[in-house]
C-alpha cells in the first residue's frame, strides 16, 4: 500500500511517501513563520522523486495534533482536499504518538512532551509491547510536574522522555521525574516525522481493516486558541465593534474641533 504521510503540526514539518513500511521519498523543512505555503510544493516534489502519480496513492496519513493550530489545520485541509479526487483513505494520527514512535523501546514507557507554551506541555504516555504500540493515558496539556506524577505511577523503573518539551523545561522535568526520566540530547531534539505518521497509519489500517474508512478525521487541539480566549475576555473586538468605536472617535474629534 502506498501511503503519503504529512506532518505539519510542529515547526519541523515533513512529507513522506511509503510503500507499506518502506520509505520511497521524503522531504523536511522548517515551518516556523509559515502559513503552509511550502506543503503542496513539497508533496509534489516527493511524488516526483518517487515516480508516483497522486492517483496511485492509496492512503493519506496526516498528523492531527496537538501542536500548532495553524499547522494542524493546513495539514488536515490539504489531506482532505487531496482525497476528493482519488480513492485514497484518510487516516489521522496523533502527533504525540508519532513523536513517541521514534523511540519505541520494547516494554519501556515513553513520555512524549511537546512545548505548549505558558509553562505547559502537550503530553502522552505510550508503551511498545508485543509488536503493539499502546497509549497508556489520555493525551493532555499539563504542567511537567503533572505528567510526571502519572508516569511515575505506572512503573518503578526509568521512563524514556522525548520531545522539545523536555528541552524547554529540562530542570523542571528532571526534578519532577525524580531522576527516573532519561533523555539524551538527541531525544530532546526529536521531532514527529511524516514517515512515522505513515507507518502508524499503516498499522491502523491493518488493525481496523475496512472500518478505518468510516472514521471522520478531526483535529486534536487539547487547548483553545489564544484568539478565542482573548475574545471571551473582551481583549479582542469584533469588526463591527471596531468600526463603531472608530466612527465614534472620529465624530468626537469633529465635535471638539467644531
Amino acid at each position: 500500500m502506498r501511503i503519503l504521510g504529512i506532518e505539519t503540526a510542529t515547526a519541523s514539518q515533513s512529507v513522506a511517501l511509503l510503500e507499506d513500511q518502506q520509505v520511497l521519498a521524503e522531504a523536511a523543512w522548517s515551518g516556523a513563520g509559515s502559513r503552509g505555503g511550502k506543503l503542496l510544493p513539497m508533496i509534489d516534489s516527493v511524488l516526483r522523486t518517487a515516480g508516483v502519480a497522486p492517483s496511485a496513492i492509496e492512503a493519506i496519513a496526516v498528523s492531527v495534533g496537538p501542536g500548532s493550530f495553524t499547522g494542524v489545520r493546513v495539514g488536515l485541509a490539504t489531506a482532505k482536499g487531496m482525497i476528493l479526487g482519488t480513492q485514497a483513505v484518510l487516516i489521522g494520527v496523533s502527533t504525540l504518538e508519532a513523536l513517541a514512535a521514534g523511540c519505541a523501546l520494547r516494554n519501556a514507557i515513553v513520555c512524549a512532551l511537546l512545548d505548549a507554551g505558558r509553562g505547559e506541555v502537550y503530553a502522552g504516555l505510550y508503551q511498545y509491547t508485543d509488536a503493539e504500540f499502546r497509549q497508556l493515558c489520555s493525551e493532555a496539556v499539563l504542567s511537567p510536574e503533572a505528567i510526571a506524577v502519572q508516569a511515575l505511577a505506572l512503573t518503578a523503573g526509568d521512563i524514556q522522555l522525548i520531545g522539545d518539551g523536555v528541552a524547554r523545561y529540562r530542570e523542571r522535568v528532571e526534578v519532577a521525574f525524580q531522576g527516573r526520566g532519561r533523555a539524551t540530547d538527541e531525544d530532546c531534539n526529536a521531532i514527529p516525522r511524516a514517515a512515522l505518521v505513515a507507518r502508524l497509519a499503516f498499522r491502523q489500517l491493518q488493525k481496523a481493516g475496512e472500518t478505518g474508512r468510516e472514521r471522520e478525521v478531526m483535529p486534536v487541539y487539547l487547548r483553545r486558541a489564544e484568539a478565542e480566549m482573548n475574545w471571551e475576555k473582551g481583549l479582542v473586538k469584533s469588526p463591527l465593534e471596531r468600526l463603531a468605536h472608530g466612527k465614534g472617535a472620529r465624530l468626537g474629534a469633529r465635535g471638539a474641533g467644531g
